[in-house]
């Protein structure tokens, strides 16, 4: 997969939610800009827990309660069928692990 700069389309469970600008690679994680459209606002929620609960604790000290609920929030991601498109090469690639913050969007591919 090309990580510079490409453009991909970003599926949940086979619904189109956004375009994903790509812009690298760290590590195991690429990391990119996030287009959300219309059809994401049904996931955003799973997004928007786990973003609340990532930026609580601002010292990253998270308490076992807001851990636990952070385990539980990253389990029903986990459960989205995420897939990109790569519109360059016409390929598609399975996510393995996406979050999304606001406009940030990392993930891994098997």
């Amino acid at each position: 997969m090309q990580r510079q700069s490409a453009l991909a389309e970003l599926f949940l469970n086979s619904d189109l939610v956004g375009i994903v600008e790509l812009r690298g690679v760290d590590t195991s994680w690429s990391f990119g800009e996030f287009k959300p459209k219309e059809c994401f606002s049904k996931y955003a929620p799973f997004f928007g827990q786990w973003s609340m609960l990532m930026h609580e604790d601002p010292d990253r000290t998270l308490h076992e309660a807001t851990s636990d609920e952070l385990r539980l929030a990253e389990q029903a991601i986990d459960r989205l069928d995420a897939r990109l498109h790569l519109l360059e090469s016409d390929t598609w690639e399975k996510i393995t692990q996406v979050n999304i913050d606001g406009s940030m969007i990392e993930w891994k591919t098997l």
